[in-house]
């Protein structure tokens, strides 16, 4: 059965009056309370766009009742450390969930901790910019077993520094629709700690 494949640092426009909304974000320094209205308002304008657009993943539109996600929490954006991959083999097989694979590039590692305990995630290069594939232990139950996604611009790496915004972890493509083939996260990426923000497993 054909699959349509979803391409890492896919960009999403959301046309809602003059409103944009795309995977990825702008970093502004705005106080706690604007913060989580913004997020809120992205994840309204996801949801118009999965129930209007002809590129949304649905199947079937009538019975969409909206994403589900965990409650914003500005705690869950954490600025990492970086550190760039310097070996020779930076070129990755990724497995697809439909068994076919995709060459991307190991950019670097992200460095932080979540409740005091360390954590590393492997980052990805592509022809769209930087990703990070991830689980943590709200999968599967909580949060979809295919891995969520975070989506960066090569220029956010400053300073050997990259901030990590989990509150806007997102699902694949795969996750509402079996038709769509998508990468799946690299066993070092699976954290051993609850990463309680983002997107949740999808119920129609």
């Amino acid at each position: 059965m054909f699959k349509n494949k979803f391409f890492l640092g896919i960009i999403i426009i959301v046309v809602l009056g003059v409103v944009g909304y795309t995977f990825f974000g702008e970093e502004t320094t705005v106080s706690t309370d604007d913060y989580i209205a913004q997020i809120e308002q992205e994840r309204k304008d996801k949801n118009q766009f999965f129930l209007d657009s002809d590129q949304s993943p649905l199947e079937n539109k009538a019975t969409f009742k909206g994403l589900n996600y965990f409650t914003p929490n500005a705690t869950f954006k954490i600025v990492a450390d970086f550190v760039a991959y310097d070996s020779t083999d930076k070129q990755v097989t990724i497995a697809m969930t439909d068994g076919s694979t995709e060459i991307y590039q190991k950019y670097g590692y992200a460095a932080f901790e979540v409740n005091n305990v360390p954590c590393k995630l492997l980052i990805y290069q592509h022809d769209k910019g930087l990703s990070i594939l991830f689980r943590d232990t709200t999968t599967p139950e909580e949060t979809y077993g295919g891995g969520r996604y975070l989506d960066f611009k090569t220029e956010e790496v400053k300073n050997n520094k990259l901030t990590i915004d989990f509150n806007k972890a997102y699902n694949p493509y795969c996750a509402y629709n079996h038709r769509f083939a998508c990468p799946l996260p690299p066993k070092e990426n699976t954290l051993s700690v609850r990463i309680k923000a983002g997107e949740k497993l999808y119920e129609e």
